[in-house]
């Protein structure tokens, strides 16, 4: 890289629990170490250190216990390393990519949720339990649909105290840790939030908050007006040209809102935190000076993932999109470049034959008939359902070499991956892919009197953004 003064990319891919985090970690800490750099008083360079302790706080809200791993990365990683002329490391920067929302919300059968979750619940002191509500595992909704609370690989209280230290070495203050575990506290609480009908005007299904004590706990912790979060998550209220309409959600609707806006506050939370660690890293970056930046490592880090034919869901079918894209890079640049590179300068060699996915790259991306085109199109359709989303995919795919309809009628549908094919299941996709936060609970939380929590809900990302932009 520093001889021919060119930027290098390293590729980690592989199926669930193949060693993708480890070996990042593993070669993350034999390059900075070979770079040397400025050193703190623990022997690492600063960089060095601020970028190794990111893992651990990384893991912790983005990885998981699933079937395949203990430690499963749930979401993807492109990390930046600048390289100064001497060798030196002189900067970091990391994104992350297609958490996986879900996960905050539920779990399937022998898996958990974020470890970060269990770590805070069972390694908390005595004041922050009383400081941020917290109970036990089994007695949150988020956690205990399946009763699966313990792993006996992991100390979650000797984990905690990692995350602390950690968190420590990559900026966060003791105070900025409390507020991150009191915003936790809150996401899990909510999913405690339970809704009664009752008959109302217009409908006998009205949806009313069964346990108003925990409306009060939480509009606590987020530092909202409790009136304020009890309409966010009961009463929808449509702006006309001329009037205000205000109804009440089914049951069913409310439970979505609250969910909903579970998943928006710890997503939030996640990417604040990944803000948080960049700034560091260009604080140490600017400490170093100004020697001239010339080159650049990025490691991509995804995977491949297949947890089952009644278990896939959106989550899978945009992670293994990028894996296929990461595939094909890995093919364009090995096999194709290589061998035509051959070809020009006239060296004999065997040909390499090799599985080309282009085509399955594209019948994700084609237009206007692409799945993620025809998922988007059904998904802006006031009265659309995952059914009539897949009788579309059905209709305008089904000639497609890499798609396939299952031979028995069910609500999913078969891509063949360079992998291997994998189901999806379709119940589900609209929303995951919509995404959508109600502007009226948005703007519960923008009035929060904690900058804290308005920070998090405001757009914090896009500034940082054209910080970058040099």
């Amino acid at each position: 890289m520093l001889r021919i003064k060119e930027n290098q990319c390293v590729v980690i891919s592989g199926e669930s629990g193949s060693g993708k985090t480890e070996s990042t970690n593993f070669l993350l800490h034999h390059l900075t170490t070979l770079s040397g750099g400025l050193k703190s008083s623990s022997g690492c360079s600063t960089i060095e250190q601020t970028l190794l302790s990111a893992g651990p706080v990384l893991e912790a809200f983005g990885n998981a216990v699933t079937v395949q791993n203990n430690n499963s990365s749930r979401f993807g990683k492109f990390i930046k390393v600048n390289y100064r002329e001497n060798g030196m490391v002189s900067g970091a920067n990391v994104e992350i990519y297609l958490l996986e929302k879900s996960r905050i919300i539920s779990q399937a059968v022998g898996e958990r949720n974020y470890h970060v979750f269990y770590y805070l619940l069972e390694g908390a002191s005595d004041i922050e339990r009383n400081q941020h509500f917290l109970l036990q595992p089994r007695d949150y909704y988020y956690l205990n649909q399946n009763n699966f609370f313990a792993c006996e690989s992991m100390n979650e209280k000797y984990e905690y105290e990692r995350l602390k230290h950690s968190m420590e070495a990559v900026g966060f203050s003791a105070s900025s840790q409390q507020k991150i575990f009191g915003m936790i506290s809150a996401v899990l609480l909510l999913g405690n939030i339970s809704f009664i009908k009752r008959p109302g005007y217009h409908s006998d299904e009205n949806a009313y908050v069964e346990n108003e004590e925990l409306i009060g706990i939480v509009s606590q912790l987020l530092n909202i007006k409790t009136q304020q979060l009890h309409q966010a998550l009961t009463v929808r209220k449509t702006v006309l040209k001329h009037d205000t309409v205000v109804s009440r959600y089914h049951v069913a609707e409310a439970v979505n809102t609250r969910d909903a806006m579970a998943k928006c506050l710890y997503d939030a939370l996640f990417h604040w935190i990944v803000l948080r660690i960049n700034q560091q890293l260009i604080r140490k970056e600017t400490a170093m000076g100004n020697s001239k930046r010339v080159t650049t490592l990025e490691y991509w880090i995804f995977w491949f993932e297949d947890v089952g034919a009644q278990w896939n869901s959106f989550e899978q079918l945009c992670i293994n999109y990028a894996n296929e894209h990461l595939q094909a890079y890995f093919n364009q640049h090995i096999f194709q470049f290589e061998q035509e590179e051959y070809i020009k300068e006239g060296i004999a060699w065997t040909n390499i034959e090799y599985t080309d996915n282009t085509e399955c790259v594209q019948l994700f991306q084609n237009k206007p008939y692409g799945i993620l085109r025809l998922i988007d199109e059904e998904s802006n359709i006031n009265n659309g359902t995952d059914r009539s989303m897949l009788d579309k995919l059905n209709t305008f795919l089904k000639s497609n070499e890499y798609y396939e309809i299952p031979h028995k009628k069910e609500d999913a549908f078969i891509i063949a991956h360079y992998a291997g094919k994998v189901k999806y299941q379709i119940t589900g996709f609209r929303d995951k892919n919509k995404d959508l936060m109600r502007q009226d609970v948005m703007g519960v939380l923008k009035s929060s009197k904690s900058s804290f929590v308005r920070e998090l809900v405001g757009d914090p990302i896009a500034v940082y953004r054209w910080t970058l932009i040099r």
